[in-house]
């Protein structure tokens, strides 16, 4: 069993594809949010 659904997921910051950096809290709370990560290749 996973103890943390519905717990608050850790901030983090990301590049995004515009080169920016992007924390997660700036959109948390304006809309649902889904993080994926995939690997490979574009």
């Amino acid at each position: 069993m996973n103890q943390s659904i519905g717990k608050q997921f850790p901030d983090f910051a990301m590049i995004d594809h515009d080169s920016q950096a992007v924390k997660l809290s700036q959109y948390a709370g304006k809309f649902p949010i889904i993080v994926s990560f995939y690997r490979g290749y574009w």
